[in-house]
């Protein structure tokens, strides 16, 4: 077993060592990263990091800071990425998260890497943050430092998520910076708690690149900043129609009238809107959603819906191309899924996990299968997530 963990280590180790020797200098010029390199002694090794996710080469940071080799977790989406998971998957060898199996099995995987000696990193919001905050992180992440029983590292990324906003039609010109927060002992984390290890978790990764951006302001520039931005936008401030909002240029608006602009800060400007920032506006729209879910729980009543969706089912690697003109409907009670061979309704109550991955890709999980939905268009994914979990009497944090 031991044997088979380690497998592509060796290689990993090679190929990261040599990237990182010939990209070094080019990288951080052109990436215009900035960082403080940390040296871990060989007896405090293995090591766990758990980093903020808000950038898509997060990993290249983590690997400029770190200095020696790490195996990544990574989603099974990203494996099946065609050339780029191939790529991912002959450098670093990655645990791969197979939503299928469920978190019991990558946190054996995790584990067993440890105790194997492997360096292990992971980001424990489990998604790349679409609104420029660090996302929801469970309290099972503390178990899992436990019991890993090793040194334990906390990295945070800045600026990445400006640099290219999740949503974003283009990437912008501006700077990013990462910086490992706290080294956590192995008889530190023994002494701890698992109150205090999530605590410190909490604190060590939580970020928010507004509040930054108020205090030391940089621009990030680019043509047509606010395009695509409904994709995690789908909350009109004046009307409150969900999934209406349409954007062009440096604006957003709604055919309610309401219209606003993005600067090259990251602030969105409207006179008459309560906030200038994509966290506090998506505060606003899951209260939003939050509301309608209580009204149409556990009816047959239509949220919304979004059409001409490629929809594919996963099973392993296999990936099977379900219909590339389908339809996908939310009712307060199930989640309809329409190809030409007809419609599979999931009950809210039977979906077991509901994702994002990539831009706008919606995954949905349940006993009646794995589902991946893309679309050729501008369409928020998260306003599904957020709405069945409040359907399903769950919080959105």
């Amino acid at each position: 077993m031991k044997n088979n963990i380690k497998k592509g280590v060796l290689r990993g180790k090679v190929l990261i060592f040599t990237l990182r020797t010939i990209l070094k200098g080019p990288a951080v010029r052109i990436l215009k990263f900035s960082d403080t390199e940390l040296k871990i002694k060989k007896k405090d090794m293995p090591y766990l990091v758990f980093a903020n996710h808000s950038d898509a080469i997060d990993p290249a940071y983590i690997i400029k800071t770190m200095r020696r080799y790490v195996r990544f977790v990574m989603s099974d989406h990203v494996m099946r990425m065609g050339i780029i998971g191939k790529i991912y998957n002959f450098i670093d060898a990655p645990i791969v998260f197979e939503r299928e199996k469920g978190t019991d099995v990558l946190y054996k995987d995790i584990v067993d890497n440890i105790r194997a000696g492997v360096n292990v990193a992971m980001y424990p919001e489990g998604a790349m943050t679409s609104t420029g905050e660090t996302g929801f992180i469970s309290k099972r992440n503390a178990a899992l430092v436990k019991e890993c029983d090793c040194t334990f590292v906390t990295y945070k990324g800045m600026g990445g998520y400006l640099k290219k906003p999740r949503w974003a039609k283009n990437g912008r010109k501006g700077p990013i910076s990462g910086e490992v927060v706290n080294v956590y002992s192995r008889e530190q984390i023994r002494n701890m708690s698992e109150d205090e290890i999530f605590r410190h978790i909490l604190e060590d990764l939580y970020f928010n690149i507004y509040d930054e951006q108020r205090i030391r302001p940089v621009e990030y520039i680019t043509e047509d900043p606010a395009e695509h931005a409904e994709i995690i936008l789908y909350g009109c401030p004046k009307c409150k129609a969900v999934g209406k909002l349409r954007t062009k240029g440096d604006k957003i608006s709604c055919p309610c009238g309401f219209e606003a602009t993005v600067d090259n800060y990251g602030f969105w400007h409207n006179d008459d809107m309560p906030f200038d920032n994509i966290v506090d506006w998506d505060n606003f729209q899951k209260n939003l959603l939050k509301d309608i879910a209580e009204e149409k729980r556990n009816t047959d009543a239509s949220l919304f819906s979004d059409d001409k969706q490629l929809i594919t089912t996963v099973a392993g690697a296999e990936i099977k191309t379900l219909s590339e003109n389908g339809e996908i409907h939310l009712f307060g009670d199930r989640f309809d899924i329409t190809t030409e061979d007809g419609t599979v309704s999931v009950p809210i109550n039977e979906i077991s996990s509901v994702k994002t991955s990539s831009k706008m890709n919606l995954l949905v999980v349940s006993e009646k299968g794995y589902y991946e939905i893309k679309s050729p268009y501008p369409r928020s994914a998260t306003k599904y997530i957020v709405a069945i979990r409040y359907l399903q009497g769950k919080e959105n944090k």
